[in-house]
């Protein structure tokens, strides 16, 4: 397995595929995500997709990535979106 190295400082202090957690009342909370739309002029059924956002985190600088699981499933809709 190839070994990670941040991209900012050269490190290999690499902590990849961390949640991100927005918190809100009561201590409640729920982790963040990116969506598309399919079909966003509907009034409902819009058909949204959603992916988790991941974060990777250098432990040497703080430099942070963020990443989806499943970008590929992001892309096909966006572009069947953009072609419609």
């Amino acid at each position: 397995m190839a070994t990670m190295k941040c991209g900012r400082c050269g490190s290999e202090k690499i902590m990849p595929n961390l949640r991100i957690r927005d918190r809100y009342e009561a201590g409640m909370g729920q982790d963040l995500e990116v969506e598309i739309q399919g079909n966003p002029d509907a009034l409902i059924f819009k058909q949204a997709h959603r992916e988790a956002l991941k974060a990777t985190v250098c432990g040497e600088c703080g430099n942070v990535g963020l990443s989806v699981e499943n970008p590929q499933r992001l892309w096909k809709i966006y572009t069947e979106k953009k072609n419609t």
